[in-house]
């Protein structure tokens, strides 16, 4: 973990109102995991008290890395208007990624919305290491489907729903799960998107005995477990998604 100024390299709009940061920060991109995240200040002198949590979405040769960004507040509006050569204080990589097996063969990605936000690295990384990638990803239409010709050429088979037919089958992407997972037969699911999708992708996965990993999102205030702030139910006690996660096994929470 280290606390250092990045600098901003590119920004992309790469859907209304969502950007795409690269941010130049050597020691925190060389030590990032797919899974983990960085704690970004936002505003001037500190303007915005609490820090904001983003993926690390992509590392960027061996010295920059790649931040999705959906402008939903005030501290998302200032990074948003951030341009190449600004400064952003940073705290990371922080947090427990996904874990996987040395001997992985098959892997199935689940993406709903902005959950491709972390997965886009996992991706990248299981295909280079040769992993049988299949892709589930769902989002509100296909404007918001991100990453999506990049994913489609890093997996074996990609598997798109969208909430109005725009792109795929009409419908979430639990509704297509199911089918994709017998015909995949995946080792492990990997999953990252809205609370309740995630829940029914674990009872999916549970379903065809895979076992299944999920990202959670929290409100956070430190990001690295002294706070309490952004503590979930687990199956035996309570735990801190900024430090026992944000990846979990879906049987650590009990779900």
């Amino acid at each position: 973990m280290f606390q250092t100024t990045s600098r901003v390299v590119d920004k992309q709009e790469v859907s209304k109102n969502i950007f795409k940061l690269t941010l130049y920060a050597p020691r925190v991109a060389r030590a990032a995991k797919p899974g983990q995240f960085v704690h970004l200040q936002c505003g001037e002198n500190q303007s915005y008290i609490l820090r904001r949590p983003f993926s690390v979405h992509q590392v960027i040769g061996a010295d920059a890395f790649d931040i999705l960004v959906r402008v939903v507040g005030e501290g998302t509006k200032w990074l948003a208007a951030r341009r190449p050569k600004d400064s952003i204080n940073l705290i990371g990589p922080l947090g427990r990624g996904y874990r996987v097996d040395q001997e992985l063969k098959r892997a199935m990605i689940v993406a709903g919305g902005m959950g491709v936000a972390p997965l886009f690295f996992l991706t990248s990384k299981l295909a280079e290491d040769k992993v049988k990638v299949y892709t589930v990803m769902g989002a509100a239409n296909r404007n918001q489907l991100l990453d999506f010709m990049d994913l489609k050429r890093l997996t074996r088979k990609m598997a798109v729903s969208t909430d109005d037919g725009s792109q795929g089958v009409k419908g979430l992407v639990t509704d297509i799960l199911a089918k994709e997972i017998e015909e995949a037969d995946p080792e492990v699911v990997f999953a990252c998107g809205p609370g309740e999708m995630l829940k029914a992708v674990a009872g999916i996965a549970g379903r065809f005995g895979v076992s299944c990993q999920v990202s959670l999102e929290a409100y956070m205030a430190c990001g690295v477990g002294a706070c309490l702030g952004c503590v979930v139910g687990g199956k035996d006690s309570y735990l801190k998604v900024c430090a026992d996660g944000p990846v979990f096994n879906t049987l650590e929470l009990g779900w």
